[in-house]
């Protein structure tokens, strides 16, 4: 009789399957923008145009995502200029190689799509000075403002290998954090030695200065106090060293430029948020995380101030 009940109990389940078909409404199409003004460097916007999760990923729709049909006006309090749009199609294969280092587009994308992006080569950024944009886009007003802080220096930098590794390990800083004002921070590095053996034999390691995981944080608990911390390699390549067992780590004979930014309070809820959503990515247990942007109007997306310092470590024993 039990096994009777279990057979039962099977082709009811069974018969009760059926095919549902599931018309998920498309979301409302929104702006995204992506825009830094650095310490002594030109401002860069790069726009796109948000897309529904389950649409294509490819890179031809990548590309068309991107929007050049706006106009952007930047201005530091006193002067307010139109921002130029240059277009991949239009420059050199360095400038493009060089431009894939800036905005992390590769360069294959930026040589076969017109990819554009809107500059002032008339403004830098100036520690203390606050810049806001105002983007005309499809008959809508978008705007953002943010500030270049004051730079915060490290005490000392220094490698270290990681427990019985052999020449493996991770970057460390000492720093004199101030007391005097609320300071968030933002940590990248960038190698610049070169393979010395294999297909990337000659080539430099990193193009551009990468953020690890968690890579923001303040001084809520260490308002003017001083303290050691560090950070793990950004990895995500394909490249050899990008692979087990030497993801994540800086290794022996390494030299690695470490980018250290002061940034502002929106810059810091921005991203803290967002890599928050990107490593609970997955996760059944995660709760939902809203990125709160610091783009009006309802766009996504962060206008980003960065004060840099600059340091090296040479990665040895």
């Amino acid at each position: 009789m039990r096994t009777l009940y279990i057979v039962i109990v099977l082709l009811t389940f069974v018969s009760c399957e059926k095919e549902i078909d599931v018309d998920l409404p498309r979301p409302e199409e929104k702006l995204v923008v992506e825009g830094v003004i650095e310490t002594g460097a030109f401002p860069y916007v790069v726009l796109s145009k948000s897309s529904p999760y389950f649409d294509p990923t490819d890179i031809e729709s990548v590309a068309n995502s991107y929007v050049s049909n706006a106009t952007i006006t930047i201005s530091d309090g006193t002067t307010t200029n139109t921002m130029t749009k240059l277009c991949s199609g239009g420059l050199t294969q360095p400038q493009r190689v060089q431009l894939s280092g800036v905005l992390g587009i590769p360069v294959g994308v930026l040589t076969s799509y017109n990819i554009c992006g809107f500059t002032d080569l008339t403004m830098t950024g100036e520690v203390g000075k606050t810049y806001t944009i105002s983007i005309d886009w499809e008959g809508e007003i978008y705007e953002s403002s943010t500030t270049i802080e004051q730079p915060v220096p490290l005490d000392s930098t220094w490698f270290k290998v990681f427990g019985d590794r052999d020449s493996l390990g991770f970057i460390y800083a000492y720093l004199n954090e101030p007391g005097a004002t609320q300071n968030y921070y933002r940590w990248y590095a960038k190698r610049i030695n070169s393979y010395k053996y294999g297909s990337l034999k000659g080539q430099t390691k990193d193009n551009q200065f990468n953020p690890p995981s968690s890579s923001v944080f303040d001084d809520e608990f260490v308002n003017g106090t001083s303290f050691e911390f560090g950070y793990n390699r950004p990895g995500g390549s394909e490249k050899a060293d990008d692979q087990a067992p030497e993801r994540g780590f800086f290794k022996v004979g390494d030299t690695v430029v470490v980018k250290f930014c002061s940034i502002d309070k929106g810059v810091h809820d921005f991203v803290d948020k967002a890599e928050e959503q990107i490593l609970s990515t997955g996760s059944p247990f995660a709760a939902p995380i809203n990125v709160v942007s610091n783009i009006s109007n309802g766009a996504l997306g962060l206008w980003a101030g960065y004060s840099p310092y600059f340091d090296t470590v040479v990665c040895t024993k």
